[in-house]
């Protein structure tokens, strides 16, 4: 069978994003302010409240025509065959949404929902995004009883977001969001204006480069101090990847992409240990790759170029390190010719 070949029913993946954070962050925000965002995708919210009933689903279903409350109780623990079989049912849709949004509950680890998500190979991860309440985090996480779970929920994050800072002093304010980034296991740490966050946390290069970076000003990091460097912009890197990539040097690479680095996707023509070559999507999100082959709702570069674009914090020195660092897994000449 051709390596380019695909299942003639394959269906291109549905993006998911998982927003998790303590109860009381600023969740349920942060996701009509999404819904609002003119991004002209079709979304589907999956709401799990921690309750008989769900307040955040009613909430969303004011913003959204297209909600899935789950209730009573842990999305991933207490109902997780209710959530397999919403995204089943999600999936055998004729009309599939081009984004799921999930709300986890205020005490869910929003890690372990992306894993169940992906369990199911109709979902493509696309972000874990953690809400952080800047004037609770520090007695949240003291907390003995919720203290150890909030952390695991910051350290599941691909991207944190941190809410309320109109509560916290003006000259607190930039330390409150270092404070949490010294805390995070990655490096894309935004403040929220009032719950509005950066669209390019979810859409990337699908979506018009002047919606998905617009205003990517005003979520730069500035320093604290004088003679601190200011943390480089929101921003996307295009490169071109016109030869054949080894396959494990470039799965090795990837997974060790800097935490600056918020996605990466793309296609790329790899050549495995037996020395076939074939095209692969590849998908790196919330420190999770996959690399697939094409489905027939994506564009397979075939024989031609591959691309990869990745999105993030990226300075001139972070886009230097990705070209080097692509280039370091190319395949050798002499082993491209011999196929």
């Amino acid at each position: 069978m051709n390596a380019l070949a695909t299942p003639p029913n394959a269906r291109a993946p549905i993006d998911l994003a998982v927003i998790g954070g303590y109860l009381g962050a600023g969740k349920t925000t942060v996701i009509n302010h999404l819904l609002e965002a003119p991004h002209g995708k079709r979304i589907a919210v999956l709401v799990n409240d921690f309750g008989a009933v769900n307040i955040d689903g009613r909430l969303i279903r004011a913003r959204s025509d297209d909600v899935i409350e789950l209730d009573n109780g842990c999305i991933c623990c207490t109902i997780g065959g209710a959530l397999a079989d919403a995204l089943a049912r999600l999936a055998a849709r004729e009309e599939r949404p081009d984004l799921l949004l999930i709300e986890a509950s205020g005490v869910s680890d929003p890690a372990r929902i992306a894993q169940v998500g992906l369990l199911n190979g109709a979902f493509r991860l696309t972000a874990v995004l953690v809400v952080v309440d800047a004037p609770e985090f520090v007695r949240t996480l003291v907390d003995p009883l919720v203290g150890a779970m909030a952390q695991q929920q910051i350290d599941s994050a691909s991207a944190v977001i941190v809410t309320k800072l109109d509560l916290v002093a003006p000259e607190s304010r930039e330390r409150a969001v270092s404070d949490v980034r010294a805390l995070a296991a990655t490096d894309i740490v935004v403040a929220a204006d009032h719950g509005r966050v950066p669209p390019a946390l979810l859409f990337d290069a699908s979506v018009p480069q002047t919606l998905a970076l617009a205003d990517a000003r005003r979520w730069q990091h500035q320093p604290i101090g004088t003679g601190s460097s200011a943390f480089p912009s929101f921003a996307s890197v295009t490169l071109a990847v016109p030869e054949v990539l080894d396959k494990a040097r470039l799965r090795a690479w990837l997974k060790a992409l800097p935490r600056t680095i918020l996605r990466a996707k793309g296609f790329v023509r790899v050549a495995d240990a037996e020395g076939g070559v074939s095209t692969r999507v590849c998908q790196v999100a919330a420190r999770r790759l996959r690399m697939t082959p094409p489905t027939l709702g994506e564009h397979a570069t075939g024989g031609g170029d591959g691309v990869l674009v990745f999105i993030g914090f990226i300075d001139s020195e972070t886009e230097l390190n990705l070209r080097d660092g692509l280039l370091a897994c190319r395949q050798t000449a002499r082993h491209v010719a011999a196929h």
